[in-house]
């Protein structure tokens, strides 16, 4: 027998049908857990028997789907699902893992399609907030952007949002070289602003290697197809349209 304490409450998970006669002798075991109602005792797929903590509904477009929560987990009440196994970490979710929705996004490899969508909005431009929203949907603002970082602190995320911006960069035909031309233009005139020499120079004289590598590391970076504007975008900071990013680089 296992113990699980939910709110301050303890409950029991047997081993089998004869561990929980030996203990409550004259209760009942609803064989198929899918019928179970709530405060009934169940038999899992595995054999184990438990208390239905909770049934409700799950709505979904035009169907009703009812499921039942136990100290395993939470469970559809179909044919083809299953309930068994060791007690799942989160007992509120349906996934097979149990693990929380945070660590969801975190350890996951493959990018959903709305995170393809997200990173498509971040970096044409869109706020992280308002492009949370866009690809959920969601209204609650606290909620996206929660989300939002959270999604920008994945290098799934991060990656898609470099090749979209990659995609953008090469459609407007702005390559390395044409920054790098630019900011030489900028350099050479003689009507530029002296600040705006000294900050390029700045950046020319990392990117050749004159500064510590951490920072030519990141300047290079620049230069291999993003601004800083579009890198605070993969970051999860202040984001630019890119027009608005080539505007201040050709000043």
């Amino acid at each position: 027998m296992k113990t699980r304490k939910i709110k301050k409450t303890e409950y029991h998970l047997y081993d089998n049908e004869a561990e929980f006669n030996k203990y409550n002798p004259k209760t009942e075991i609803v064989p198929n857990w899918r019928n179970g109602e709530e405060d009934d005792w169940i038999l899992t797929d595995d054999g184990q028997v438990c208390q239905i903590l909770k049934r409700g509904a799950a709505k979904q477009k035009y169907k009703t789907h009812y499921y039942v929560r136990t100290v395993i987990g939470t469970f559809l009440c179909r044919p083809d699902t299953e309930m068994k196994g060791e007690m799942r970490q989160n007992i509120y979710t349906f996934s097979p893992s149990g693990s929380y929705a945070y660590e969801q996004i975190k350890t996951r490899k493959t990018p959903t399609r709305r995170e393809f969508l997200f990173a498509k909005y971040v970096a044409k431009g869109d706020d992280i907030v308002e492009a949370f929203k866009r690809a959920y949907p969601s209204d609650n603002s606290e909620y996206a952007e929660r989300q939002s970082r959270l999604l920008l602190s994945t290098e799934r995320v991060k990656s898609l949002i470099r090749e979209e911006i990659d995609k953008v960069l090469n459609e407007a035909e702005i390559t390395p070289l044409y920054i790098l031309e630019r900011m030489k233009d900028i350099i050479e005139n003689p009507g530029a602003r002296d600040s705006d020499k000294v900050s390029i120079l700045k950046e020319l004289v990392t990117v050749a290697g004159m500064k510590d590598t951490e920072k030519r590391s990141e300047s290079v970076t620049v230069f291999q197809g993003f601004t800083k504007e579009q890198l605070n975008a993969i970051e999860g900071k202040d984001v630019k349209k890119l027009a608005e990013a080539t505007r201040e680089t050709e000043k």
